[in-house]
């Protein structure tokens, strides 16, 4: 992934022993977008059962110039896209998903995003 590790938090939505649990980890790219916003690679990965997997990672995150690159609002915006679900924005949006991450989204992606709302607030 990324160049320099930036923050790995971890995120239990659930009561201990009644779902997953989930981590982001961030890296700064070390370089800026056309509009000069510092760009950031991410990945979420889910653990269950002690089977840890990959949900989604990327290098595509554009982190707003009014927060740190390693600030609660950075953490907060990229689970803001990342527990998106049908219905929530265009159905485009959910085009390259695979059943993984269709299944995450059907199932867990409303408690990820409360727990990040209930944890780092809202905008």
């Amino acid at each position: 992934m990324g160049n320099n590790y930036l923050r790995r938090v971890l995120l239990r939505p659930y009561w201990k022993g009644a779902g997953p649990t989930f981590s982001l980890t961030m890296w700064d790219l070390n370089r800026v977008d056309s509009s000069g916003k510092s760009m950031l690679s991410y990945r979420l990965t889910m653990k269950d059962c002690g089977r840890s997997r990959i949900l989604f990672e990327g290098e595509d995150f554009a982190c707003s110039p009014m927060n740190g690159i390693d600030s609660d609002q950075c953490v907060r915006a990229i689970l803001g896209f990342l527990t998106l679900r049908p219905g929530d924005t265009d159905a485009e949006y959910f085009e390259n998903y695979n059943q993984e991450q269709l299944d995450f989204c059907a199932q867990h992606a409303e408690a990820l995003s409360y727990e990040a709302l209930t944890r780092f607030g809202e905008d």
